[in-house]
């Protein structure tokens, strides 16, 4: 046994209310869910301090393996608000993918649509199903506007067998999310995102969880010295979205 068993939740799915059984059927069809005011105003102020100080230092507009950055960015990582949603989503066997934060500056362009992963969903599916796993958690640290860029999203299509378009053509069902700072957007990985230009005077934050099966393949490798204290160090269920279940 190459981890403690303890570590593995006896039961996979969570008692859900009748409020996130709404919530997870939304998001089944949909793809996406808005969690309004997600994070404290001080939480705001705390993130905005540690991402302002990590971009300053690595003056880089994405930000990667952000946990190794700053102590601050660490209560994010199972934040019950998010977390008790992503287990009614993917159960209780769950780990982190990636976690990372971009500073949108003035004058970035549009993004282009984009999945972010390799395999569309089957609508034929497979025998015992393979729905992708990764859920994205965008923490937004500013209030988005028409001047800063939205976050655009297709609902939906994390649905459809084909890939996103090239470039940033316009759905006529296309969302844009004004999202306020300290609101979460979460979305399947799957369907297809992408940021509106910033034409304002200010950078646009955001903080990145993402999160998957335990099971599954990891992008980030969580082996550097903050990663390895906060999983030595904390409660069984810190410990496996952190990786300390590595071969099954």
């Amino acid at each position: 046994m190459a981890y403690e068993q303890e570590l593995v939740p006896p039961h996979l799915n969570s008692a859900l209310s009748a409020a996130q059984e709404r919530e997870v059927e939304f998001f089944r069809h949909w793809g996406y869910l808005v969690v309004e005011q997600a994070i404290t105003p001080p939480e705001v102020a705390l993130l905005r301090e540690a991402l302002d100080e990590t971009f300053a230092r690595q003056q880089s507009e994405f930000i990667h393996q952000l946990l190794e950055q700053d102590d601050r960015f660490a209560f994010l990582i199972d934040h019950q608000p998010i977390l008790s949603r992503i287990r009614a989503l993917l159960g209780t066997c769950i780990q982190l993918h990636s976690a990372t934060a971009r500073v949108t500056r003035p004058g970035t362009l549009d993004q282009d649509w984009h999945r972010d992963g390799p395999w569309p969903m089957d609508f034929a599916g497979t025998p015992y199903g393979s729905l992708p796993g990764q859920i994205n958690c965008a923490y937004f640290l500013d209030d988005l506007n028409p001047e800063n860029g939205p976050n655009m999203i297709v609902p939906g299509s994390h649905r459809v067998p084909f890939r996103p378009p090239l470039g940033h053509p316009t759905f006529p069902d296309e969302k844009k999310v004004f999202a306020r700072a300290g609101d979460v957007v979460m979305f399947d990985g799957w369907l297809y995102h992408r940021g509106g230009a910033n034409n304002s005077q200010a950078n646009r934050r955001g903080c990145f969880m993402c999160y998957q099966n335990a099971w599954m393949k990891s992008r980030e490798p969580f082996d550097g010295p903050r990663v390895t204290k906060l999983r030595e160090t904390g409660p069984p269920e810190r410990q496996m979205l952190l990786g300390a279940v590595g071969p099954w």
